[in-house]
Order: structure tokens, then C-alpha cells, then sequence
């Protein structure tokens, strides 16, 4: 049941990428339409014309007046959480969906229309976006993306001062691009390092942030982490969706047979804070450092 509302939510979300094709969403009554209070984009989501932080999907809703043929589409997708989607300050934006699927690319925000336009792989979306105040004052990002149908997104993380830095960005999720033919030993090991600096940001965002949990929901993969420590998954229990991030299973297992090496033979300093989160930080930046050295002189330190 779970993979139908998936598939469902995915059909719905994608048919504008796949089709090219781009919508207005049309101008709402404020007050309304929602449970919530509606406004225009709070000045704190947006500066100077610019989205900021990470939002997840948390809510998927049918108004009264939208099309009969998609109601039960959003009844199986209401329970679901199937997407991530990240803004920066130099206009760029990352989306991360549970299944694996990744895109990125640039945006804009039309303030007077209130539109959201995204354009990534040569296609651009233009999607309705205000913003919902729930009673206890939390607020959302309610993004229409068809006539009547409404996706609900909640702040997953606040903006970072140094916006690189944050684990959704560009920068970091190089190693999610699905490559289309077999890589070389040489471009195993560049991703293996971008994957072990998207989980050190992961523990540094969190750090920084002072948050109350981590997640991994966004970025399954062979990292194991422990308080204190970092070890690897079981190879019988490595997500799918990190393996279908490379060209084959084999890559994929060349990757993982890297970082198994490194990790039993590679020198790891101490570390021992106090605060776990900021050890394993400090240790997954090691160990990231140690590949780019092994990778350049095929010496394990």
C-alpha cells in the first residue's frame, strides 16, 4: 500500500517535469483555503526575492472544486513524506525525494504573481506559493502545482550563514547524480568523498543548528553512525536507493569496498568532546580527508 501512494504522489508531482509543461496557479482568497492562516511569503522565508532553508512535504491537499479524477490520488498520497526541497541564496535549489530521484537547478520568485518558477533539466515549473499559519504558529510553505491541489511543506531546516555548507546543497550532492555509463576507480573515489562530506554536513548542520534530532531520511546509505564512532552498514543491508545512485550494483560495491578498506586500515585520531554529534563530525571530515590523500598517493593514512 505504501509503494501505491508513492507511485501516486510521484505521478503527480513529476507529470508537470516529465510533460514541460507550466502553470500559473490561480490567485486565492487568503483566509480561506486552508486550516491555516494565508499569507503572502513571510518576509522571514523570503529576502530579497530569495527562498531560503529546507522544506519536506508533510501535507497533500484536495480542495472541494479541483477535478473528480484526482481524488483519490490525494487520498493515497495524503500520509505520505516523499520529498525534500532546498533553497539558497545564489538562486539555486536542490529537490530529494525518498525513492532516490534527484534534481536541481535554479529558481525565481514573482513576487507579484506569487509564483515559484524552478527550472531544472532544461524544463521550468511555475507553481503558486504562499505561505500557512497553523494555530500553534508554525508556518508552512502551500505550494499549488495544479488547479485545486496542494502540497504542504514544513521547515526541515533553517538556512545556513554559510548556505554551502548545508547538506542539501548543490555542492554536497554531487554523489546522488546517477552516472550513465561505468566510472573509473578515480571517479568511485570522488563520489565516496562527496557522500562522506554530505554525512559530515549532515552532523555539522546539526551542530550548528542545535537540533533536537539528525535524520537520515533524505540520505540512506552505507554510513553507520555511532556515539562516538562511524562504521559501515552490513553489505546485506545497503539501501537500494544509495546503489541505484551509481551506474551498476558493481560500482556501487566498489564504492563500498573503499570505504570498508579505509575504514579497517586506514589511522583515525580520537576524538572527545563531549558532544557526540560534534566527534563524529570531526571524524567523518577525517576519514574525508584520508581518501582524498589515498586517492592522490594510494597511501592509507
Amino acid at each position: 500500500m505504501e509503494l501505491i501512494k508513492m507511485i501516486f504522489l510521484l505521478i503527480i508531482i513529476t507529470m508537470m517535469d516529465f510533460h514541460g509543461i507550466i502553470y500559473r496557479g490561480v490567485k486565492q482568497k487568503k483566509d480561506a483555503d486552508y486550516q491555516g492562516r494565508t499569507t503572502d511569503i513571510n518576509p522571514l522565508i523570503l529576502h530579497k526575492g530569495k527562498l531560503s532553508g529546507s522544506w519536506r512535504f508533510v501535507d497533500f491537499k484536495r480542495k472541494d472544486g479541483a477535478p473528480n479524477q484526482y481524488r483519490e490520488l490525494s487520498k493515497a498520497a495524503g500520509s505520505t513524506n516523499q520529498v525534500l526541497m532546498s533553497f539558497f541564496p545564489d538562486s539555486t535549489f536542490t529537490r530529494i525525494y525518498h525513492t532516490g530521484k534527484y534534481d536541481f537547478g535554479h529558481y525565481s520568485y514573482d513576487e507579484n504573481e506569487q509564483s515559484l518558477l524552478l527550472t531544472a533539466n532544461r524544463k521550468t515549473e511555475e507553481l503558486r506559493v504562499v505561505t500557512e499559519t497553523s494555530p500553534s504558529g508554525k508556518q508552512r510553505l502551500v505550494v499549488e502545482f495544479l488547479p485545486g491541489l496542494n502540497l504542504s511543506l514544513a521547515q526541515y531546516g533553517q538556512p545556513l550563514d554559510k548556505f554551502r555548507e548545508d547538506p542539501f546543497s548543490i555542492q554536497n550532492n554531487v554523489w546522488r547524480i546517477r552516472p550513465d555509463s561505468a566510472e573509473t576507480k578515480q571517479q568511485i573515489f570522488d563520489r565516496l568523498i562527496n557522500y562522506v562530506g554530505h554525512n559530515a554536513s549532515i552532523l555539522r548542520a546539526a551542530y550548528t543548528r542545535e537540533q533536537d534530532f539528525i535524520s537520515w531520511e533524505f540520505s540512506k546509505g552505507i554510513i553507520r553512525v555511532y556515539n562516538v564512532g562511524i562504521g559501515i552498514v552490513p553489505k546485506n543491508e545497503v539501501p537500494q536507493v544509495w546503489i541505484d545512485s551509481f551506474h551498476s550494483r558493481e560500482d556501487a560495491m566498489q564504492c563500498y569496498a573503499l570505504f570498508e578498506n579505509y575504514l579497517r586500515n586506514g589511522k583515525h585520531t580520537k576524538h572527545n568532546s563531549g558532544n557526540w554529534v560534534k566527534d563524529d563530525y570531526q571524524i567523518l571530515a577525517d576519514i574525508r580527508e584520508g581518501l582524498i590523500r589515498w586517492q592522490k598517493t594510494g597511501v592509507r593514512e
